[in-house]
């Protein structure tokens, strides 16, 4: 791996297309969820898969913190506030995720199995959605130079 920094365009790029196999993962784990009944799957693989997409969402938050965050500080004057408020979200996210993944390995029913998925489902996407609204647009992900824009007005 090079030691070389990415342009925020690419980080751009590769976050958006992280955001797009998250939301792939979410939607064959959600369409596990709902083959529990009819047996062609079973509750020990749903949760299998929702505990190896707390592995992935790990990976994929360090890559924010180390290509993202230091290209949204960069950005404009208010960069070092985002940055703050990325690493303060993702601190929070880490906790609501290891709750959310454990509340779905220990579900004792398809009910409780079908609720976790749905919350960590929402949860999900709900964050997917507010960071590509504040951090992962080509305002700011972009490779000039000179902002345009100091102040982020």
């Amino acid at each position: 791996m090079s030691d070389k920094p990415l342009m925020p365009s690419e980080v751009r790029r590769k976050v958006l297309s992280q955001h797009r196999e998250i939301e792939q993962i979410l939607a064959e784990l959600e369409a596990g969820v709902a083959q529990l009944g009819d047996g062609a799957v079973n509750s020990e693989q749903v949760k299998r898969a929702a505990y190896a997409l707390r592995g992935i969402l790990e990976l994929h938050m360090n890559f924010e913190e180390l290509h993202m965050v230091p290209a949204i500080t960069e950005a404009d004057g208010f960069g070092p506030e985002r940055a703050r408020h990325l690493h303060t979200e993702h601190q929070e996210q880490r906790k609501q995720l290891d709750h959310l993944v454990d509340a779905i390995r220990e579900a004792n029913s398809i009910d409780d199995l079908a609720q976790g998925v749905a919350k960590l489902s929402e949860m999900l996407r709900d964050d997917i959605e507010e960071e590509e609204r504040e951090y992962v647009t080509d305002r700011l992900l972009r490779d000039n130079i000179i902002p345009t824009d100091t102040f982020g007005g």
